[in-house]
């Protein structure tokens, strides 16, 4: 019930009902969904799937809350100390007993009218304690709550009641400012022990049973010590009511709440407060230790549940999924479950909360600007506002003063060798300190350095240099030994940033004039500056000294192209300025903070926010440790360390820190299948240790409306597990093809605008080919793209021969590896780059490279292999694979040549013969080596049979010839052999571009009419027997005269003398049926072929050309094992858009380029529309404005 009605002592009246009979019969408890584990059975990626998926459900439902819905208010709440059974009452007054175990209510029993506020349990006497509205305390037998008796003696509702841990004694607390001590054992004898000046609100007894605590509205804490039977102290809150107490297992700590949010922890040895907990926003109404008494968890009335670690002094973690106040908390005594009540109706069971492995140096009055880690002893070097540069270990818990600054610190540096630190402060003071001795070294003055705020610094990676930024827009490089400086001169206002490339060439600055500027270090000249759209706060160069991200004032983070000078990609995360930068040692992820309180997460791979974690506090400064166990940030009055979240290799979840438990919910809810409303807000997790967020379980689950709205509002990010499972390959491998579909449109969508995601499918791309779906061919064409970059050469000299192609370790074009400086120009000849953003095994006779193109030759999605990156990769791989069959070929001519001469000029002429023997064994060497190299898929290819079957006459030719043994089959053999030779040799025209598609149209051809000489066969022997039985002879020599003459018929061959009228008719239906019908469907077979070669002669040539590749490749087994892939980038002429294919290849570009249009022409019809739509609510807002200033005139 509300608190206002529990402090006035009244209720309104409710139908007594028995709980369980009208509410639980008909609504059970609902039990989460039984996780069925993978099958021992299953390997390879799925059952690697199903583990990491079952893992991650289990963390899930063990860690979420479990509700207990009920139609009442609870009240109160109490749990048996074997931790199976709940007691709790209701604001209907009924008292429940609940089993956890079985998830049901085991009995239900209606006390009265009265709501219920207290119950103690007495397991060892089997007796249950009850208070409430009534004036009288109810004792109760257990297990089935049958009344025993009452204590009366109270004079007003009994807010509260303790019980000693002895069983003895009975305190309670009540409305008539008094609070009761009863013995048990004399059923109901009391004595007033305490009086308060208003109502007592709560009570607690020393687990010692020394003292008895209480606090009532008279803003008093009452101590009652119970040996000596008198009150023996008031602690007197700030006139602030008591609404809750509680002491701690020991007997050494009393924890009480206010009605404001404040909690107290005070020492009971000498009874002074030792903590102060202010971030309740409403009444605290139930606080309770745990029994190790390192936590405790209050409850208030702002409906939050707060975890405090009194041990360790970690954050809080905070309970959030109650909807009304919080009457009630109890920890289980094996402190693995917290137990909560609410006016909410609801009772909820949550798993004891992990809290984050971290440390905290706290320091009242001072901003902690600057944080800097020792590379080798992971120690911290700080500087704030109180003027204090000090030096922390935090594995020893030691912080000491290095010095007093003169101004407020600002920045910080600990060079890489942990020789020397740096700290600038706010007047322009640089204090070199010696690490090892911990004293001051250097003090540089401002008339000899910076005459302002020395606002950023760094150390070269050698260690020999020191930069730093002052607000006098001075960059000054330091000679660390010596001292000597240099000066960079070139910005206009204050320097925020500054950073050092890893190689030691460059430096990196950023300004309040809105400039990005880059310098080299030896020269000091300045390279080239940038204009950054703000003023630049935070700045960092990656490990590979090719990017360089920067955050502004605005909150705004950037990724830059140090080479090309261009910004790549913009994350508008934060809402306030950027605080710090720092990229972690794979140069994969890296971290940024702010003054909004938040540290952002992101994938420098995939250019994408990956999630976000929460502070209380504004964060200054972050950093992480060298091992990268350990993020730090500086903050308002304290420093936070704590364990790196992306390194944990315990079960947890990252993400804004508040709403952990609701994504709990949300998940346990989503995976018992109760279909919970899509939140785009628990899109922002990510459960650790496997990296999974909520799309891996949208796909795995096959949830394609939750699915469909995350990809549709890019509310979750596209990541990949730890184990590489990313949503699309989660549907690949499940067979899920509605939201395959899903998946690879986003990929799309998102790809186009950052094309760097798509790196994360260069492992999916052969079994996409296997799928080959519809839209395969749209993802291809988004992984190759041509380059827009406006720092990109256009142009270059008529001379050089294009295109180039350069094999590449890096996703970005540099024109450098394509061209000298020499061949670009300002015009001349107009030049397009494409680049490829996902790596391809291009290796020839690799494995990888093999399984790839029989990948591409087995896809049945045609659009694939008409793909301009298809297409490439074919051209490229052919220019090295066509020498080697031109070889084969080059062999294979030599032996038709002799052949040929050998037939038409000197037929038994043993030289011709010795060398047609010797070619032979050559061609069949060659046939042997790609047996051996191929294995067992050397015999799938039919043309291998066809080059055993002529070898084979050949040598028996050969040998008839030589030692005359079967003379008789000489001929035969002969024959044999040239026509199996020129039947062979037709397939080599398929290395000649002009040939290879007439060789295709022959191959479909003969494909095609497979049929028709199923059915022209039928048709002659059909009319062969037909005349046989006209002319009534069955002997064999003429039924094979007929049969030839039934077949000449298709050819119009035929005679028609002394025939009768049925023998004409006969012959007229095999005269239409023979050569009029059976040649016209012939020319209409051949006529559909050659339609659709010519439709899609790029993918049958490209087909072709693939299985030539994949020959070659075979060959070269010694390539087997080569794993590398690299990145594939052209630089081409630019020239329109064109498509070979003939008609339909134009219809094809036609109607690509009709999308385009369409596409943008819908685009900018929907900004139109939303502009309208926007003008119209302006319209609408200012018309009711304008309402209510007429109204206000009229009244007045």
């Amino acid at each position: 019930m509300s608190e206002s009605t529990r402090k006035k002592g009244f209720f309104k009246n409710s139908a007594r009902s028995n709980f369980f009979a009208t509410h639980v019969l008909k609504n059970e408890t609902k039990k989460p969904q039984k996780i069925t584990k993978p099958k021992k059975e299953l390997t390879g990626p799925q059952a690697k799937l199903n583990e990491i998926i079952a893992e991650a459900t289990d963390f899930i439902f063990k860690s979420a809350e479990t509700t207990v819905s009920t139609p009442f208010e609870i009240n109160c709440v109490a749990f048996s100390e074997d931790n199976q059974t709940i007691f709790f009452g209701s604001s209907n007054g009924n008292l429940t007993r609940f089993d956890k175990k079985d998830g049901k209510i085991c009995d239900d029993v209606p006390l009265g009218r009265y709501p219920i506020f207290g119950i103690c349990l007495d397991e060892a006497n089997s007796k249950v304690f009850v208070c409430g509205a009534s004036n009288n305390i109810s004792v109760h037998k257990l297990p089935r709550l049958e009344p025993l008796h009452e204590f009366r003696g109270h004079n007003d509702q009994v807010n509260q009641m303790s019980l000693s841990s002895n069983k003895e004694f009975l305190y309670s607390a009540s409305e008539d400012f008094t609070v009761r001590q009863w013995s048990t054992k004399l059923k109901g004898k009391s004595e007033v022990i305490l009086t308060h000046e208003g109502p007592a609100r709560c009570l607690c007894v020393t687990r010692d049973n020394k003292y008895v605590f209480s606090g009532g509205d008279d803003m008093a804490i009452k101590i009652y010590d119970i040996e000596f039977k008198e009150e023996m102290l008031s602690l007197q809150s700030q006139a602030k009511s008591i609404w809750s107490l509680a002491c701690n297992y020991s007997s050494t700590m009393l924890a009480s709440g206010t009605d404001d949010g404040t909690i107290v922890i005070w020492n009971i040895l000498d009874f002074t407060p030792i903590t102060l907990f202010t971030d309740h926003l409403a009444g605290i109404r139930s606080l309770v230790f745990s029994p190790d008494d390192c936590f405790l968890a209050s409850g208030s009335g702002d409906s939050k549940i707060k975890v405090w670690d009194l041990d360790k002094e970690r954050r809080e973690v905070t309970l959030t999924a109650h909807t009304g106040s919080i009457t009630e908390i109890v920890i289980s005594p094996q402190q693995d479950i917290i137990i909560s009540a609410s006016i909410d109706k609801n009772i909820k069971i949550w798993g004891f909360p992990r809290f984050l492995e971290e440390e905290g140096f706290k320091l009242l009055g001072n901003d902690f600007s600057s944080i800097s880690f020792t590379p080798k002893s992971d120690c911290v070097i700080s500087c704030g506002t109180d003027k204090g540069i000090r030096f922390w270990d935090p594995k020893n818990d030691e912080a000491t003063i290095l010095h007093k600054s003169y101004g407020a610190g600002l920045s910080s540096a600990v060079s890489w060798d942990e020789k020397y630190a740096a700290v600038g402060d706010n007047f322009g003071n640089l204090y070199i300190f010696d690490l090892k001795k911990k004293s001051l070294k250097h003090h540089i003055l401002p008339k000899d350095g910076h005459m302002g705020p020395i606002r950023d610094m760094c150390f070269s990676f050698d260690s020999d240099y020191l930069v730093t930024g002052g607000g006098d827009s001075k960059i000054m490089v330091w000679h660390v030994r010596e001292m000597e400086n240099n000066i960079l001169w070139g910005h206009q206002q204050s320097i925020w940033c500054v950073c050092i490339s890893h190689d030691g060439e460059t430096v990196a600055s950023g300004s309040a004039d809105k400039t990005l500027r880059v310098w080299n270090l030896k020269t000091t000249d300045q390279r080239y500056c940038i204009q950054a759209q703000e003023a630049i706060t935070a700045i960092k160069i990656d490990k590979t000294d090719m990017f360089l991200i920067t955050g502004g004032l605005t909150g705004t983070v950037k990724i830059w192209n140090i080479a090309e000078r261009n910004q790549e990609s913009v994350f508008d995360k934060h809402t306030g300025p950027v605080t710090g930068i720092h990229i972690l040692n794979d140069n994969e992820t890296f971290f940024s903070s702010s003054q909004d309180k938040t540290i952002y997460i992101y994938s420098l791979k995939y250019r994408i926010p990956l999630t976000f974690l929460t502070r209380k506090q504004p964060i200054f400064s972050i950093s992480v440790s060298t091992d990268e166990k350990y993020l730090i940030t500086g903050e308002h009055e304290i420093i936070y360390m704590q364990e790196n979240p992306l390194n944990s290799k315990a079960a947890r979840i990252l993400g804004p820190e508040e709403n952990v438990q609701k994504f709990l919910t949300y998940m346990k809810s989503l995976l018992s299948d109760l279909h919970p409303k899509h939140d785009p807000s628990m899109d922002d997790f990510i459960i650790l240790p496997q990296f999974l967020n909520t799309l891996h379980f949208y796909t795995s689950g096959n949830h394609k409306d939750h699915l469909k709205i995350s990809l549709s509002q890019n509310t979750a990010a596209i990541i990949p597990s730890r184990d590489g499972f990313h949503p699309l390959s989660i549907c690949l491998m499940k067979e899920l093809k509605t939201a395959r579909d899903e998946v690879v449109n986003a990929f799309c969508a998102i790809g186009k605008k950052n094309p760097f995601i798509l790196q994360m499918l260069e492992d999916d791309l052969i079994e996409m080919n296997k799928k080959s779906f519809g839209n395969l061919n749209e993802l291809y064409n988004v992984l190759y793209q041509e380059s827009a970059r406006r720092t990109l050469p256009k142009f270059c000299d008529k001379s050089v021969d294009l295109p180039i192609v350069h094999i590449s370790d890096h996703c970005r074009v540099k024109p450098e590896d394509f061209l000298n400086e020499t061949q670009l120009s300002s015009q001349g000849m107009g030049i397009s780059w494409n680049e490829s953003y996902v790596r391809i095994p291009l290796i020839m006779g690799s494995a990888d490279s093999i399984d790839f193109l029989e990948s591409l030759a087995d896809c049945t999605n045609l659009d694939v292999l008409r793909c301009e990156f298809v297409q490439e990769i074919i051209r490229y791989k052919w220019e090295t694979a066509k020498y080697t069959m031109m070889y084969q070929g080059l062999m294979f001519s030599s032996y038709m040549i002799l052949l040929c001469v050998y037939t038409a000029y000197y037929m038994e002429n043993v030289y011709f013969q010795t060398g047609m023997f010797i070619t032979n064994i050559c061609l069949l060497c060659y046939e042997c080596y790609q047996l051996m190299v191929s294995g067992a898929s050397y015999f799938t290819d039919y043309w291998n049979y066809v080059d055993w079957a002529r070898g084979s006459m050949m040598f028996s030719y050969i040998i008839i010839e030589w030692f005359d043994v079967w003379v008789d089959l000489n001929a035969s053999v002969f024959a044999m052999v040239t026509i199996l030779s020129w039947l062979r040799g037709i397939t080599y025209f398929r290395l000649l571009t002009t040939t290879r598609y007439l060789i295709n149209l022959i191959f479909q051809v003969v494909h095609d009419i497979s049929g028709f000489l199923i059915v022209l066969a039928y048709s002659t022997l059909a009319f062969t027997f037909i005349f046989i039985v006209l002319e009534r002879k069955m002997e064999i020599p003429v039924m094979l005269d007929y049969l030839s003459s039934s077949y000449l018929l298709v050819f119009g061959n035929f005679e028609g003398e002394d025939y009768n009228i049925i023998e004409w008719t006969c012959l007229t239906m095999a005269l239409i049926i023979q050569p009029v019908i059976m040649l016209n469907l012939l020319i209409a077979i051949i006529s559909d072929t050659y339609d659709r070669i010519q439709s899609d002669c790029v993918a049958a040539d490209a087909k072709e050309l693939i299985d030539l590749i994949i020959e070659v490749e075979g060959l070269m087994f010694t390539r087997r094992e080569v794993k590398a892939k690299h990145y594939f980038q052209v630089c081409k002429e630019h020239e329109k858009e064109t498509e070979d294919g003939g008609w339909e290849g134009q219809i094809r570009m036609l109607q690509a380029s009709i999308d385009k249009i369409n596409a943008a022409t819908q685009s900018n019809g929907e900004l139109a529309m939303n502009k309208l739509r926007q003008q119209d609510k302006n319209l609408i807002d200012q018309n009711i404005k304008l309402d209510q200033v007429l109204k206000s005139m009229k009244k007045s």
